[in-house]
């Protein structure tokens, strides 16, 4: 800011020391120098606005030292009393003593005498006020990704010097670089450098968030390592997109618990390290994101009812627990990489569950209360069944007469019932009897009934997802009996030859499930 220093008249003709600070039409704003002489430092003046006409440029300085000589006009640097900073004042030279050298000031009508030294005095400034065209202002546009850091004047110093420029800063009314400078080339250089200026500036902010960053992290483990909470646990690989979520999501969302201090994710080895102020917050982090895949064995003959109809129980569970999907193994799975614990056993059928650690569990508790429930209505239902043909013993003496009029309908231990009532939604085989499809299509062809009323239809495979609009595929190998039927808000199709699995996931906003592939074979 040295470029742009003027001398300011004050109302007592003596001429202070100040800085430009902006330049207006008629006008120019400046700043006084700071009084050293007192503590705390501070300008004796406020930044002020003056006339043209009263701001001028200091003389040039000269290398040897001036020769005074009596009746000659110079000005001397003092100051009318101590309350005001020293200024330049007009006065006469009357003698010269050595290096002292008595003045008497001009301009008062009482006569004003002093011995000042010879550091004090120097030639009268002929400089003339200054005009319009003194200084040169011009504006270059600041880009909006550095605008921010274009605020702090210091980040312009080599811009400014490479322009010639005295003054160089940011405007935020105006959102520009304002700049000033005595020489009118300035604009020129700054117009030719100001692409690369602002190109220097976003690599600087980088490295600048950078550096923060790495220094946050640097303190946040130093404080980790000498005190508070830390949880490390590992993720299952093909579960790590779930883990992390949409573009770090759940990470996000874990760090914003109250508590947490950082997260880190060691992705070679699908590592998750949480550090945090207390045990509770560390552990609710994990919950967010530890992700795992169990599996429930579930009877054969109970998971048509497990399902329900239209998939309306297993989709509660989903719902209620939080898991994000449950798929349905099936004998006909095809096992790419096969894991034991999730391989059917004799007479049972694999739920597997994919979710948090958290929804999982609570998956696991609905579905166990769930089977205790159907294994308890089943005993019920055996006792009555028992008890009904004790009766008919009693009424019908004849086991080959009248007891032919009340056949018993065995259910078949490997077939899949959605009904939850006995006696209802019964109907015989259609087809050939090699390979019947034992349920009939409901009411109005609004489901498709999972069960069967032969031993040759087995090994249903299914996957739901929580809230989508699906499909239930199967099909039968020894009839041409293919259901397809669609219901608002659930669709449920069977089609021939298909196979796979059936996952259930949540999602959407109704209460359907969608089979993707299914499988339904028949034996002789």
């Amino acid at each position: 800011m040295e470029d742009l220093v003027v001398e300011v008249c004050g109302e007592n003709g003596a001429y202070y020391k100040a800085y430009i600070t902006d330049v207006h039409d008629d006008e120019v704003s400046v700043a006084f120098e700071t009084d050293l002489t007192s503590f705390p430092y501070a300008s004796w003046q406020p930044e002020s606005k003056f006339s043209l006409s009263r701001v001028r440029l200091p003389p040039k300085e000269t290398d040897g030292k001036s020769e005074f000589s009596e009746n000659v006009e110079v000005e001397v640097y003092s100051r009318a009393n101590e309350q005001e900073a020293c200024g330049w004042w007009r006065a006469m030279v009357k003698m010269i003593k050595g290096d002292f050298h008595v003045v008497e000031y001009l301009g008062w009508e009482t006569t004003y005498t002093e011995i000042v030294p010879s550091d004090r005095i120097r030639p009268k400034n002929l400089n003339p006020p200054i005009k319009k065209d003194t200084f040169f202002k011009f504006e270059i546009e600041v880009p909006d990704d550095v605008k921010e850091y274009s605020k702090t004047e210091s980040n312009h110093k080599e811009f400014r010097k490479a322009c010639g420029a005295a003054i160089c800063r940011y405007c935020s009314i105006k959102q520009a670089l304002v700049i000033i400078s005595l020489n009118e080339t300035a604009q020129k250089r700054a117009t030719m450098l100001s692409d690369m200026h602002f190109r220097n500036l976003r690599q600087k902010v980088l490295l600048l968030s950078r550096t923060e960053e790495a220094a946050k992290q640097l303190e946040s483990t130093k404080l980790h390592t000498s005190s508070g909470y830390i949880e490390e646990f590992s993720v299952r690989e093909d579960l790590m997109g779930l883990a992390i979520g949409a573009h770090g999501a759940n990470i996000q969302q874990a760090r914003k618990v109250d508590g947490i201090t950082n997260i880190d994710l060691e992705e070679t080895t699908c590592t998750f390290k949480i550090y945090g102020e207390s045990e509770e917050a560390v552990k609710k982090a994990r919950s967010m994101l530890e992700f795992a895949e169990e599996s429930v064995q579930v009877p054969r003959f109970l998971v048509g009812k497990v399902i329900g109809k239209n998939g309306r129980i297993i989709q509660e569970m989903v719902d209620k627990s939080g898991v994000v999907r449950v798929k349905i193994e099936g004998d006909n799975e095809p096992q790419p990489s096969p894991r034991e614990e999730f391989l059917s056993v004799q007479g049972q059928v694999p739920f597997v569950f994919v979710g948090t650690v958290e929804n999982i569990t609570n998956a696991k508790v609905l579905l166990e209360y769930h089977l205790a429930h159907l294994k308890e209505v089943e005993q019920l239902r055996q006792e009555k069944l028992e008890i009904d043909s004790q009766l008919r013993s009693m009424h019908n003496p004849h086991p080959l007469g009248p007891l032919q009029s009340f056949p018993v309908s065995r259910r078949n231990d490997r077939g899949y019932s959605s009904e939850t009532d006995m006696g209802r939604g019964r109907a015989s085989g259609m087809g050939s009897n090699r390979g019947r499809l034992g349920g009939p299509i409901g009411r109005g062809g609004k489901f498709v009934h999972w069960g069967d009323g032969s031993r040759g239809s087995s090994n249903y495979v299914a996957s739901v997802s929580g809230g989508s609009n699906g499909s239930v595929s199967g099909s039968n190998s020894h009839n041409n009996f293919i259901p397809n039927v669609e219901q608002k808000g659930t669709l449920i199709s069977a089609h021939s030859g298909s196979s796979g699995h059936r996952a259930i996931s949540r999602s959407g906003k109704s209460d359907g499930y969608s089979t993707s592939k299914g499988l339904l074979n028949s034996r002789k």
